[in-house]
C-alpha cells in the first residue's frame, strides 16, 4: 500500500488554483469516485447473476456486498492516518492500484470463493480512495473554491447512484456480470493513470503510523457495525451483546489513548471541535433517514401502490437526480453562505418530504410520490454540500485526511442505523404501517437540523 508513486506529478508544481491543470486533476478524482460508487451500487444488481453462475444461495451471494461494508468501515480511519504519514496522493494512487488489480481478479474469478477474496481486496482499495477523496479535493483547490469541488463530487455520486443500477442491468442483459466489473476497471484505470500525471502531492505530517491504534479502531468500529447489522438481520442476541460490549470497551480505550494527542488515528482532537462534531452528527442523521426511506419505500411502492419494478425504479431515481441537478449550484454558493442556517433550512425541507411521504394515501399517484421524493432530494442537496465543505474547513489542513474519512464514516454508520430501524419496522408492521414509520426519518432530519443550527451558535461563540 505504500509503494512509491513519486514519478511524474511529484516533480511538478502544485496545481492548486483555478487553472486547466487543477481542473484536470480534479476530473481524475471524479472518475475515481465513479468507480467507487459503482462498486456498491452496480454490484448489488449483479448478485443474482453471480449466484446463478457459481450455484450458490442468495444468502451466500450477499457476502459479496456485506463483507465489503465491514472492510470499508474498519479501514477508513486507519487509511486516513496512513495518508497523513505518507501523503494523500501516494495513498490515493496506491488505493486505486489495489482497486484496479482486485477488479481484474474479480473479472477472472474461476469460483465464488475466489470472487469473495478478490472483492475483499477491492474493498481495501475502496476504503483507501474514500478515506482521502475530500482531502484530495482540498489539496487540488484553494479553500475558497472547495465548495464547488464538493458540489461536483456530490453530483457524481448521485448520478452513479441513480444510473449505476440501470447501466449494470444493461451490461447484465448483453454481456454478463463480469462486464459490470469491467466498467469499474475502465474508470479506475483512467483515474490511476491520469492521477499519476496530474494529482498534486501534499506535505506528509512526519508522524509515525500507529499500527496498534489502527487495529483497535478497526476492531471497535467493526464491532459497532456488527451490532447495527445484527439488529437489522435478527442475529443471535448473545453475539450482539458481546460485540456491543467489545465496541464500548474499544471506545473507552480509544478515548483515553487519543485524548490530548493531535493526529491520533481516532480523531478525538477533531471531534472536540463543536463545529466538526455537530456536522458529523447532522450527517449521520441525514443518512440514517435516507437509508430508512430507501429500504422501506420499495415495499410500499410494489405492494401497496402497485407500481411495476420499472416504474418503481423511475420514481425512486427522482431523489438522486434532483440532488445531482442542484449540487453544483449549491457547491458554488456554499463558498459564500453560512452552512449552519442553510443546512438547517435544507433539513427542514428534508423533514417535510418525509412527513408528506408518511402521510400519503394508499392510492397515491406515482407523480405525487415522485414530488415528495423530489422535496427530499432538494433538502438533502441543500444540506449536504455546505455541510461537507464545513467539515473539511473546520479541520486543520494537516488533518484533512481524518476529516475526509469521518465524512465517509458518518455516511456508512448513518446508513447502517437507518437499515436497522427499517428492518425492525418491516418485522413489526404491516406495509401501510411501515409507511407511517417514515415519520421517524422526518424526526431524524429535524434532529440533524438542530445540530446544524448548533454549528451557527458555535461559530458565533468563537
Amino acid at each position: 500500500m505504500t509503494q512509491n508513486h513519486t514519478t511524474m506529478a511529484d516533480d511538478l508544481p502544485d496545481p492548486k488554483g483555478e487553472g486547466l491543470r487543477a481542473h484536470l486533476a480534479f476530473a481524475m478524482v471524479l472518475v475515481a469516485t465513479c468507480a467507487v460508487a459503482l462498486e456498491s451500487m452496480a454490484v448489488t444488481v449483479a448478485l443474482p447473476a453471480i449466484a446463478r453462475e457459481f450455484d450458490v444461495s442468495a444468502a451466500s451471494a450477499t457476502w459479496v456486498m456485506g463483507m465489503s461494508q465491514f472492510i470499508i468501515v474498519a479501514l477508513l480511519l486507519p487509511m486516513a492516518s496512513l495518508a497523513d504519514t505518507i501523503g494523500y496522493r501516494r495513498l490515493y494512487l496506491s488505493a486505486l492500484l489495489v482497486f484496479s488489480l482486485a477488479t481484474v481478479a474479480c473479472i477472472a474469478a474461476p469460483s465464488f470463493n475466489a470472487l469473495v477474496v478478490a472483492r475483499a481486496f477491492q474493498s481495501i482499495g475502496t476504503a483507501g480512495s474514500m478515506s482521502v477523496g475530500f482531502a484530495m479535493a482540498r489539496t487540488i483547490y484553494a479553500d475558497k473554491s472547495l465548495g464547488r469541488s464538493i458540489g461536483f463530487l456530490a453530483t457524481t455520486v448521485a448520478l452513479a447512484s441513480s444510473g449505476g443500477p440501470a447501466i449494470s442491468g444493461v451490461l447484465l442483459e448483453y454481456s454478463g456480470w463480469r462486464a459490470v466489473f469491467g466498467l469499474m476497471l475502465f474508470f479506475s484505470t483512467v483515474a490511476y493513470v491520469g492521477g499519476l500525471l496530474l494529482l498534486p502531492a501534499n506535505r506528509p505530517s512526519g508522524r509515525r503510523f500507529n499500527l496498534k491504534s489502527s487495529v483497535l479502531v478497526a476492531l471497535t468500529l467493526s464491532c459497532l457495525l456488527f451490532v447495527l447489522n445484527g439488529l437489522a438481520n435478527d442475529w443471535a442476541r448473545w453475539s450482539l451483546a458481546l460485540a456491543g460490549l467489545a465496541s464500548a470497551v474499544g471506545f473507552m480505550v480509544l478515548g483515553r489513548t487519543s485524548k490530548g494527542r493531535v493526529g491520533a488515528v481516532f480523531p478525538l482532537d477533531l471531534l472536540a471541535l463543536p463545529v466538526f462534531s455537530l456536522s458529523i452528527i447532522a450527517s449521520i442523521c441525514v443518512f440514517a433517514a435516507q437509508s430508512l426511506g430507501f429500504v422501506l419505500l420499495p415495499f410500499y411502492l410494489l405492494n401497496d401502490a402497485g407500481l411495476s419494478p420499472m416504474k418503481m425504479a423511475a420514481v425512486l431515481s427522482i431523489w438522486p437526480l434532483t440532488t445531482a441537478l442542484l449540487a453544483p449550484f449549491l457547491g458554488w454558493i456554499s463558498d459564500s453562505i453560512p452552512a449552519g442556517p442553510v443546512g438547517a433550512a435544507g433539513l427542514g425541507i428534508y423533514a417535510c418530504g418525509f412527513f408528506l411521504l408518511a402521510a400519503m394515501p394508499v392510492d397515491a399517484s406515482a407523480t405525487g410520490i415522485a414530488l415528495r421524493l423530489a422535496l427530499c432530494g432538494i433538502g438533502f442537496a441543500v444540506f449536504q454540500t455546505p455541510n461537507n465543505r464545513l467539515v473539511m474547513l473546520s479541520a486543520p489542513r494537516e488533518r484533512s485526511g481524518a476529516a475526509s474519512a469521518m465524512i465517509s464514516l458518518a455516511r456508512q454508520f448513518g446508513r447502517a442505523s437507518g437499515t436497522a430501524i427499517a428492518a425492525f419496522a418491516l418485522a413489526t408492521s404491516s406495509i401501510s404501517g411501515v409507511l407511517v414509520v417514515l415519520n421517524i426519518a422526518g424526526v431524524l432530519a429535524l434532529v440533524g437540523a438542530v445540530a446544524s443550527m448548533g454549528r451557527a451558535v458555535a461559530i458565533r461563540a468563537r
